[in-house]
């Protein structure tokens, strides 16, 4: 990944494709829990890729680039939903998923369905943490909580996940 990053300070993007297959899934979850509607998040992933590229200098080498990708797309997400709040219906957004239609593959259809159990702030937890393999540091950073309230949010979430999970419709 090091090796793709000096690349792109280069102004050398071959590896582009290979560079998001990486991390794609990864920013992908940061930004739908947010936003709730897959066609918003593909547009904010293009604008998280995009802001990436564009100040690829002020990445840090040895960095965790999937800390860095989520961070940005997380803020998007944000200012995406500051910015539209009154469109929404105040917590439509955090209730609604995608609908199955949108969200093709079974993968993705299982864990929604799961992180829906969640409140906002467990369910960022779990994707920073267990879905995008953040440490529990950078996921304290990134939502400007606590160590220990991240800690025992997921702890939290967990416990919900483990009596939860068995309640999910088999289709």
């Amino acid at each position: 990944m090091n090796e793709i990053i000096k690349q792109f300070k280069a102004n050398d993007y071959r590896h582009f494709d290979d560079f998001y297959e990486k991390t794609n899934r990864q920013v992908y979850y940061s930004i739908i829990q947010i936003v709730k509607d897959d066609d918003i998040a593909k547009d904010l992933m293009q604008d998280t890729y995009m802001n990436f590229i564009n100040k690829i200098e002020q990445f840090k080498p040895g960095g965790n680039v999937y800390a860095y990708l989520s961070t940005i797309g997380r803020n998007l997400s944000i200012n995406y939903y500051n910015r539209n709040k009154k469109e929404i219906h105040s917590e439509e957004l955090f209730e609604t998923i995608p609908s199955d239609e949108v969200v093709k593959e079974k993968d993705d259809q299982d864990i929604l369905k799961i992180l829906d159990y969640l409140n906002k702030d467990q369910r960022e937890v779990v994707v920073l943490h267990t879905i995008n393999g953040l440490k529990f540091k950078e996921v304290a950073k990134i939502m400007d909580k606590p160590l220990g309230t991240v800690l025992w949010l997921h702890k939290v979430a967990i416990d919900i996940l483990k009596t939860k999970v068995g309640d999910i419709d088999e289709k």
